[in-house]
């Protein structure tokens, strides 16, 4: 009986252990309870200091800009390359070295320039004995180039010989075969060689008809002293019926020309007959033939090649023009240039440009002349200005995203060299003293930018506005503002989330 007194209840035991369990899950709940409390203050107090974060509406600079990355270039290049088959007789400078203004690059030697000049002197001579041949002061009398009926005169006095042919062809046309046609589309089928009548005026003519291309036709008939060029005239079949109309021209009409001078007189009237050789006008102001003067100019230009082979003979030496970098410089000293064949290029050592590479979305608004601010990887701390000298359209598609070429002009190059990495913003608009908003207190509700502008009172009213130029952060406003007024911070949850240290998934959006 005193063994079953001594046993322990196992009921006792278990309450005992529920009893801690319940204590400690209150503990949990209550610490949790003050925590959300002080998470839904905290959250509150941040959305209060959010709400209260306000901007001022100032005046300021706006500028729109757009980046591009590139290489450094020379500004100037210049290809080196002989006139004559030469050999590289001696190499001062070796592919990418510098050369100072003056100093040699390089020496030729041709085998095949002393045949070149020989053969120019002998020419040369040539055209002096010709020249010693020749009329200098060649005939005052235009003369009829051949034997016909003069249908115009176009020359008048104190007329200039070749400006007058720029405008008229020639100084009077002569009809050459005694023949005047009527060009016409007719009207009826024609044939060659057929019977017509030209009704010219009061007068009918007879004539023949005379095909011609696509789909015309000729009544050609006999030139009298009565008939005017320009002077429309009709086609009758030999019954009388209508094949068309035209006007009066010359069957085969020759101009008569000079070669220089002035009108003195005219020697003829229009529908005179004159033969081959006839005096037609008289010129003055005439100095030389123009045989003669193409002789001349022939000899100069000769003159001037020979001059020039004669230098290449005496120095024969490539030298710098400006203080320059040697590039694509790949001949050896022994080795022979074909005319024409490239030595090598100078670059231009103290002019360069960056060569910018500008995406699609950007290259709308870039145009010559405008600011551009450079930056190189491998000189810190230096911001290069330039200015944009040329946009190309041509652009590059790589993975599905265009680019444009954009070369700007640097004003100085201390410290650069050609190939290096480079960094470029192109300002594209610029306006100072405008009206500024900064983005972020600007939405799009219903397609209308609008704000919440806050009242000194503290009450808030939501304005439309007109905004001009618009960059990463600030908008010019253009109308619905005024300068000194405040404006409400657009409040992001996601804002909040992070200053709480809460990671939030998704993105939220904000139309602006």
């Amino acid at each position: 009986m005193k063994k079953q007194a001594n046993r322990k209840n196992p009921g006792k035991k278990s309450h005992k252990k529920l009893w801690i369990i319940l204590g400690i899950v209150a503990v949990i709940v209550v610490v949790l309870v003050i925590m959300a409390v002080r998470g839904i203050q905290n959250m509150a107090k941040e959305f209060t200091q959010a709400m209260d974060n306000t901007v001022e509406v100032k005046k300021g600079e706006i500028d729109v800009t757009a980046e591009g990355i590139g290489v450094i270039e020379t500004a100037k290049e210049q290809t080196i390359f002989p006139d004559y088959n030469v050999t590289i007789s001696k190499l001062y400078k070796q592919d990418g070295q510098q050369a100072a203004a003056g100093e040699v690059i390089a020496e030729y030697e041709s085998l095949l320039l002393d045949d070149t000049i020989l053969a120019m002197e002998e020419e040369l001579s040539q055209l002096d004995m010709s020249l010693s041949g020749m009329t200098r002061t060649p005939s005052k009398r235009v003369k009829a180039p051949v034997t016909g009926r003069v249908k115009e005169i176009y020359a008048a006095q104190g007329d200039s010989v070749l400006a007058l042919q720029q405008e008229q062809k020639g100084l009077a046309l002569i009809s050459a075969d005694g023949t005047l046609k009527v060009e016409f589309s007719p009207e009826a089928e024609v044939k060659e060689g057929q019977k017509v009548s030209v009704g010219y005026q009061e007068d009918k003519i007879e004539g023949r008809i005379h095909i011609l291309k696509d789909g015309k036709a000729a009544a050609v008939f006999e030139d009298s002293d009565k008939y005017e060029l320009g002077q429309e005239a009709s086609v009758l079949s030999e019954d009388g019926a209508s094949l068309g109309t035209g006007t009066v021209s010359c069957g085969h009409g020759v101009y008569v020309t000079a070669k220089d001078g002035v009108i003195k007189s005219v020697q003829v009237k229009k529908n005179d007959w004159v033969s081959a050789g006839n005096s037609l006008f008289s010129l003055e102001d005439v100095y030389c033939s123009q045989d003669y003067v193409k002789a001349l100019e022939r000899r100069e230009e000769l003159q001037e090649k020979l001059d020039e082979a004669r230098a290449y003979k005496e120095g024969f030496c490539v030298t710098a023009p400006w203080d320059c970098i040697i590039s694509g410089l790949v001949a050896k000293e022994g080795e022979t240039l074909p005319a024409g064949s490239p030595l090598c290029a100078l670059l231009e050592a103290n002019t360069y440009q960056a060569v910018l590479s500008i995406d699609e979305l950007d290259i709308r608004g870039i145009d010559q002349g405008q600011s551009v601010e450079v930056t190189v990887d491998a000189v810190e701390d230096a911001t290069y200005q330039g200015t944009v000298t040329g946009v190309s359209l041509a652009g590059e598609n790589t993975g599905n995203v265009g680019t444009y070429q954009v070369r700007v002009l640097l004003e100085k190059g201390e410290d650069l060299l050609p190939g290096m990495s480079a960094n470029g913003k192109v300002t594209k608009e610029q306006k100072k003293d405008v009206l500024l908003a900064p983005v972020d207190t600007i939405q799009t509700i219903d397609g209308k930018k609008k704000v919440t502008v806050v009242k000194p009172d503290g009450t808030r009213e939501t304005r439309e506005v007109t905004l001009g130029l618009v960059n990463n952060e600030y908008a010019e406003v253009l109308e619905g503002l005024q300068e000194g007024e405040k404006l409400q911070v657009i409040v992001k949850l996601t804002d909040i989330y992070s200053q709480m240290g809460i990671t939030v998934g998704g993105n939220e959006e904000q139309g602006r």
